[in-house]
């Protein structure tokens, strides 16, 4: 009952489960500042209490306070630290909006979430609540004379002065787009590193086993209740209750995709199928109404990708390069830690849980199959994709050079039809043969050589 009373915003995070909770509230502004605001009033009752009931003296060599300097002092401050508050909000507000319009809203919650932005943005807050609480207290007490407020409201002033210089600082830094595709792709990597792997890959095993086929033609289908994005799946606790059970369940969906009402969830057979408790499954499976990074490492391919598209449309070639090289650092860390394989196994090694098969063409094609559709007519960015997918294939398995080859050829072929200038097509065709020598693929070359001879025709 008592959540009906609670704000839409803040009655959502107890509706989460604790991953989602944990997750919203590292990337929301408010839960940083709301600290330092809490700082702020133990620090303002302790140094009123230390004056009031120490004997603290007001006068010494180097300062002499009496009631009406500290009034005088904290009234002005006050309204200098809200003024400083209200330029950071400005900053904040011109900021977001600028990342929106030319680049991505997505980049609006990386900004958000980055530590420093909290951090200053508590300072100011904290600063201010502290003023705040000082001055509206000494006004009782006029006969009073204080030294530790005075003396702290000064500190947290020019404090906060000095932080306004590093916050600008910090914000021009995050207008230059190289380093917002360089935090985004650090972001990424850690979610890959610190939650994929926990999750999944001691879980994983890349043959299939006993797949119990013979109770798969009888295996029964569970639909989804509810209609959102696949957010999380607690894979570790479904592969333990499914070896309880003594069932296998197949997900028909992946983590990122969106489902309606009734499509197919999972399916489940095995020699406990009759005795499953379905709801319990469904247990595992969040759904939420955005898409999720934390098991979904396509989306953060998504995010770069549409900064190189936003980027290519407003004129900036370069911004737009860059997030085309993150995006194939990102890969190559994805490939180096993430299994592409669908079985999840239990203790016995049988396997528990089949996913649907996440495969490094869709990978490739999530993330430079956007950009090279958007930039079909760009030849310089065209010839940057197939630098990257040289670089890529240069650092990572080749066992992958199938796929990106096979994705650089069918890049070329579709290129505009008529290349304008030689220097680029001899740009296009360098780059080109250092993948296909990387990849073994030096006769495909030749043939792709005569089709853009054709087009220049």
């Amino acid at each position: 009952m008592r959540m009906k009373f609670l704000p839409r915003e803040i009655k959502k995070y107890f509706l989460m489960s604790e991953r989602q909770r944990k997750h919203e509230i590292s990337m929301s502004l408010w839960n940083v500042p709301l600290m330092y605001i809490g700082a702020a009033v133990i620090l303002a009752a302790s140094t009123i209490f230390v004056d009031m009931y120490f004997d603290v003296p007001a006068q010494s060599d180097f300062y002499v306070f009496d009631f009406q300097s500290t009034e005088s002092l904290v009234s002005t401050l006050i309204s200098s630290v809200l003024l400083l508050s209200a330029f950071t909000l400005n900053i904040l507000l011109i900021l977001l909006t600028t990342f929106s319009g030319q680049f991505s809203p997505r980049m609006l919650q990386n900004f958000i979430a980055d530590r420093q932005t909290q951090h200053y943005v508590g300072i100011f807050n904290g600063s201010f609540i502290y003023v705040l609480l000082t001055f509206l207290f000494i006004n009782n007490f006029q006969r009073n004379d204080f030294v530790l407020v005075p003396i702290t409201t000064v500190l947290l002033a020019f404090i906060t002065a000095v932080i306004f210089l590093f916050f600008i600082n910090h914000a021009i830094y995050w207008m230059q787009v190289h380093n917002v595709t360089f935090n985004m792709k650090t972001t990424s990597e850690k979610i890959v590193k610190n939650t994929l792997i926990t999750d999944m890959e001691n879980l994983k095993q890349k043959e299939a086993g006993d797949l119990k086929e013979n109770f798969r033609r009888s295996a029964k289908q569970v639909d989804t209740d509810v209609a959102g994005y696949l957010q999380l799946v607690d894979f570790q606790g479904m592969v333990s209750k499914a070896q309880e059970d003594d069932i296998i369940i197949e997900l028909r969906e992946k983590v990122g995709n969106f489902m309606l009402i009734n499509n197919p969830l999972f399916s489940y057979w095995g020699e406990g199928a009759a005795e499953v408790d379905e709801e319990d499954y469904k247990e595992f499976i969040l759904f939420g109404n955005k898409e999720l990074e934390i098991q979904d490492n396509d989306s953060a391919m998504s995010k770069l990708a549409e900064v190189a598209i936003k980027a290519s449309d407003n004129g900036d070639p370069r911004s737009a390069i860059n997030a085309i090289y993150q995006l194939a650092n990102l890969m190559q860390t994805i490939d180096r830690h993430i299994t592409f394989a669908p079985y999840l196994v239990d203790s016995n090694g049988q396997v528990r849980v089949i996913t649907q098969p996440q495969r490094f063409a869709d990978s490739l094609y999530r993330g430079f199959g956007m950009i090279r559709h958007y930039a079909k007519d760009d030849l310089p960015i065209i010839i940057e994709i197939i630098a990257s997918l040289r670089m890529l294939a240069q650092g990572t398995w080749p066992i992958r050079h199938r796929d990106i080859w096979s994705f650089a050829e069918n890049t070329v072929k579709n290129v505009s039809q008529e290349i304008i200038y030689d220097i680029d097509r001899n740009i296009l065709l360098e780059n080109l043969y250092h993948l296909a020598r990387v990849t073994g693929n030096e006769k495909e070359y030749t043939r792709l050589e005569k089709i853009l001879e054709q087009k220049d025709a």
